[in-house]
């Protein structure tokens, strides 16, 4: 039973850090510009994160089989405060993860947009080789009379 509290302390820890790790991302993302570097960081750091939770969930799982019990732990009163703290977290990590996807999403079709405006002005030639300013070539001829 010592084992099955400290998985679900352990769980509970791990979920707060990935809390602090996707706040950190909702505010990288709502700044005006997103450095790229510390988004892949932040990645990482919730992959990882992430991993430990599945891991620590399938240590319960096996907890459960073992001692015949399941969630929501009823019966026991100090491993159901904790696995109500664990499933407070998970919605509220998934409502600020689901946000952060729409943000994520309202980047990249900005950085799309910028990415074909550059395209853009390099297919039309604004300078010279002589760095004057180029006129726009004119489709029919003058004609003089």
């Amino acid at each position: 039973m010592k084992n099955f509290i400290k998985t679900m302390d352990t769980l509970v820890e791990t979920l707060q850090a990935l809390d602090l790790v996707i706040q950190h991302e909702q505010t990288l993302l709502c700044s005006g510009r997103v450095n790229g570097m510390a988004l892949q960081t932040i990645t990482e750091q919730k992959s990882s994160l992430l991993t430990t939770v599945d891991y620590l969930d399938g240590q319960r799982r096996q907890h459960d089989v073992r001692l015949k019990q399941t969630a929501p732990y009823s019966r026991q009163p100090e491993i159901a405060d904790r696995w109500k703290s664990i499933v407070t977290l998970t919605q509220k990590l998934s409502n600020i993860n689901r946000h952060n996807g729409l943000l994520l999403d309202k980047q990249l079709t900005y950085n799309t947009q910028a990415l074909s405006i550059l395209k853009a002005s390099q297919t039309n030639k604004f300078y010279g080789p002589n760095g004057q300013t180029m006129q726009p070539k004119q489709l029919a001829r003058k004609i003089s009379v």
